[in-house]
């Protein structure tokens, strides 16, 4: 089964201007048939995010997810379900690793090679066996050092995803990961990437989005407390 699956958001929950219900509900406006909200260092988006799901009633698998900020830069962590605890942020990669494989999570290197986007590409480079994947194309990121990161993953042999880093919701399913699992749920999606049955779309922001994120990123810094907002 081909399972279109956006693996890179975020919400209210952290630094998005969309609630998690909205991301979802824009998800399966679109088509998508999974949908990962990684909120920066907690997995909240994504259990409102399930809970939201599950009462409106949605044909989609939202997959637990967290971008984690670890000591080397973010990693995309995705789970088959909840994890009890979100781990540490500045937490080491090794230990991230561990972390990961005892709740059956997988690792994938964020933007890594993105200029101001605290990805963990010179890490990367000589510690590649501790992820499962590599993030290479980012919609907001640079075509020139997505096209890097491809070519990095492929010298590897490395699963390779792609991602909108949706912040704003007219973001959400810029970029899908096409992976071809057993069934589209949060388990088999999350194994068929660990066995590196997926691949990119190859596909950048466009103008509404662009727009959108911009007055989002203003308004973020103008009015913080306002834009923030608790859910």
């Amino acid at each position: 089964m081909l399972c279109s699956a956006e693996l890179h958001s975020h919400s209210r929950a952290s630094d998005g201007k969309p609630t998690p219900e909205e991301v979802v509900v824009r998800a399966v406006q679109l088509g998508l048939s999974a949908l990962a909200l990684s909120d920066h260092n907690t997995f909240r988006g994504s259990a409102i995010a399930i809970k939201s799901a599950r009462e409106l009633d949605l044909d989609i698998a939202v997959i637990p997810a967290n971008e984690v900020r670890t000591s080397r830069g973010d990693v995309l962590v995705l789970c088959p379900s909840i994890p009890n605890e979100d781990p540490p942020r500045g937490i080491e990669p090794p230990e991230l690793r561990r972390w990961s494989d005892e709740r059956g999570c997988i690792m994938i290197a964020a933007h890594p090679f993105q200029p101001g986007r605290k990805g963990v590409g010179r890490y990367l480079l000589s510690h590649y066996a501790e992820f499962d994947a590599i993030e290479v194309w980012n919609a907001r990121g640079l075509p020139l050092l997505n096209w890097a990161a491809e070519r990095f993953a492929r010298s590897k042999g490395l699963p390779m995803t792609s991602g909108s880093d949706a912040h704003v919701i007219s973001e959400v399913g810029e970029a899908p990961t096409k992976v071809m699992a057993e069934r589209c749920t949060p388990e088999h999606i999350v194994e068929a990437i660990r066995k590196g049955m997926c691949y990119p779309t190859r596909k950048g922001m466009g103008l509404r989005a662009i727009k959108e994120a911009a007055s989002w990123s203003i308004m973020r810094r103008l009015k913080p407390s306002t834009a923030a907002g608790l859910l």
